[in-house]
């Protein structure tokens, strides 16, 4: 059952409990969403928590089919929730950002090149978004664009974004494959 189909199922009970994300493979768990009377209030999907790794799952879920959703009921106390998202919510804002994503998956880089900062960039260049500042703190410890999609805190799509901006301004050099 895919995401959008299990958390309408416990969104039209108004469950309350969780729903764990695990690797259809092996059974490794990879995260949970956290529900409180059919609301999603909590996610962790592999080193990511919140809105985005709920975004996250999803995307990797309609990419690759390979996540599998169980259902477990337990209490959830509202000290847990760090957001609040309707099912309606969810539908929206994941239709968004998976079109988004589709886009901005032509001008994704090869995983394999090497980014330094472009050390004149950083005293004279222009400004920067918050997308850009967290990618360019990502790169200042992981210079291969893999390592980068990986540790980015932001959705995939962000990130494929602020590495094609901040090559537009200068402030990224390819070294090497």
């Amino acid at each position: 059952m895919s995401l959008i189909k299990t958390l309408a199922d416990q969104a039209a009970l108004n469950f309350t409990g969780r729903v764990n994300f695990l690797d259809r493979s092996n059974g490794e768990y990879l995260g949970k969403a956290s529900l409180i009377e059919g609301d999603i209030v909590f996610a962790q999907y592999r080193k990511g928590v919140g809105k985005p790794a709920l975004f996250n799952c999803l995307i990797d879920e309609m990419e690759k089919s390979d996540i599998s959703f169980v259902v477990e009921p337990e209490i959830v106390h509202h000290s847990e929730a760090i957001f609040l998202l309707t099912y309606d919510d969810f539908l929206v804002v994941g239709q968004k950002i998976y079109q988004a994503y589709c886009s901005s998956k032509k001008f994704r880089p090869p995983e394999n090149l090497r980014l330094i900062i472009n050390p004149s960039f950083i005293p004279k260049g222009p400004e920067i978004s918050y997308s850009e500042f967290e990618t360019l703190t990502v790169i200042s410890d992981f210079n291969k664009v893999s390592d980068v999609y990986k540790e980015s805190p932001l959705l995939e799509f962000q990130t494929v974004n602020s590495l094609v901006s901040l090559r537009k301004k200068g402030a990224l050099k390819v070294v090497d494959k």
